[in-house]
């Protein structure tokens, strides 16, 4: 058997009681982790796990998403008549706008709270 040769090759093993181990697995729940080593190296290392909510990235998505479709739709207009409208430009323009915003006060937040 070959031997694989691994970064970290010090190994450590601790003993828990049934009590111990189930707050360490609602620990790792509540911080989103699955990998147990990976949870203890960040709290051994860096004295904390960060938690990082991606709900504010569903809710860019969900608002690039409409861009995306009005896009689609005024393309497909103007690929059946050869021509697009002003109010068609300015209303892609607008939604372009709020993109901006959204993406803007998106990081913004998440800035402020990782920062925290």
């Amino acid at each position: 058997m070959d031997i694989v040769k691994r970064e970290r090759y010090v190994q450590k093993i601790i003993r828990l009681t049934p009590t111990e181990n189930n707050y360490i697995k609602n620990k790792m729940d509540n911080a989103g982790r699955k990998n147990f080593n990976a949870f203890a190296l960040e709290m051994l290392i860096q004295g904390q796990v960060n938690i990082v909510d991606f709900k504010s990235l569903s809710d860019l998505k969900i608002a690039i998403d409409r861009v995306g479709k009005n896009v689609n739709q005024i393309a497909k207009k103007v690929n059946e008549s050869g021509d697009v409208s002003k109010s068609d430009i300015d209303e892609t323009k607008n939604l372009l706008k709020e993109i901006e915003k959204v993406v803007y006060q998106t990081i913004q937040t998440e800035y402020k709270k990782y920062r925290n």
